[in-house]
Parts: structure tokens; C-alpha cells; sequence
């Protein structure tokens, strides 16, 4: 019987060592509500103006773009700016998704960053008040966002929020670049 213990006793503490053991799943990552996220973020962006944007204010939203490639938006970018869309028109705003040039701000003579003379056209003819413009890089783990709510009379910054997002296996399909089709 010592014999029989003293042996179960050694497999389990070299089942354990090896790894071979019970398995908890650290890598397996759920996947966060994406529309409840993109609507917290709103909240969040509003909660932190530091200058009125009164409801009805007609909001531009552009789509995000990709942090490594600002000229490119996957999916992800494109629904969660959908998103941001609605949650700010459900929270009284006028809003209009449009795609802006990919160059938001550009440096002027004097290094100051300012809205180029193309994107400011752009926004001064459809009369809006305000322009939401993000950011996403895709981590190993977690996708980090950052999105603005910029004043476009004052070329202000006139709230910030930055949130990430688990890589999920939505938002790993959404956030990466697909692999080529031969």
C-alpha cells in the first residue's frame, strides 16, 4: 500500500512538473461585447469634453484606421466607427460617417499640427461642429484604441479616450490583415 502511494504520489508531482497536467487555458481569450464597448467609449468621450458640444451638433465620424498604416482600415476600424456612430446619435447628435483624407492633421511651417486646407473644406461644407477620428494597433493580446473628439472652429482636442479591446477571435479576425488567397 506505501508502495502504491509513494507511486501516485511521484506520477502526480511529475505530471505537474511537466506540464502535463491539468490544463487552464490563459491563452484562450474571450472576446468583449464590441457594441458595448463602442458605446462606453462614447459615453466616455462625452463625459470629458472640455468645451459644449451641443446636442444636435452635427458630428462627423471618420473611420479608424490602422496605427501601422494610416492610410488602411480593416473591418475593425469600420464597424466600431459604425458603432461610434450610433451611440452618438442615440445620445442626441447629429452624425455623419465620412471618410476624410488619410492625413488628418499635417505640420505646418512651423511644426504646429492643424487640420489640412483639404479637410477642412471638407468639414466646413457640410456644416459639422465637431470631427471623432481614431487609432488601432493590433497587440498579441488585446487591441488598443484611441479616439478624439476634435473642435473644428479651433482645431481643438476637446476630449480623448484610449480603451483596448482582448483579442478575441472576433476581434483577431476583424483587427489583423487577412492572408494573402493564392
Amino acid at each position: 500500500m506505501k508502495n502504491h502511494q509513494l507511486f501516485v504520489s511521484a506520477a502526480l508531482a511529475l505530471t505537474l512538473l511537466s506540464g502535463c497536467g491539468p490544463r487552464y487555458y490563459y491563452d484562450s481569450v474571450e472576446d468583449d461585447d464590441l457594441v458595448e464597448v463602442s458605446y462606453s467609449a462614447i459615453d466616455q468621450l462625452l463625459l470629458g469634453l472640455k468645451q459644449p458640444l451641443p446636442r444636435g451638433s452635427l458630428v462627423v465620424i471618420n473611420s479608424l484606421v490602422n496605427v501601422d498604416d494610416m492610410g488602411q482600415t480593416l473591418p475593425f476600424g469600420r464597424i466600431v466607427s459604425d458603432q461610434l456612430t450610433s451611440a452618438m446619435s442615440r445620445s442626441g447628435y447629429r452624425v455623419m460617417g465620412m471618410e476624410l483624407p488619410t492625413e488628418i492633421f499635417a505640420k505646418n511651417e512651423a511644426g504646429i499640427l492643424e487640420l489640412p486646407e483639404k479637410t477642412k473644406e471638407a468639414l466646413n461644407n457640410v456644416h459639422a461642429n465637431a470631427f471623432v477620428y481614431g487609432t488601432y494597433a493590433a497587440g498579441r493580446k488585446n487591441v488598443y484604441v484611441s479616439l478624439r473628439i476634435v473642435d473644428i472652429s479651433t482645431q481643438n482636442i476637446v476630449s480623448s479616450t484610449d480603451f483596448s479591446i482582448p483579442m478575441g477571435p472576433d476581434a483577431k479576425r476583424l483587427a489583423t490583415i487577412p492572408e494573402p488567397k493564392e
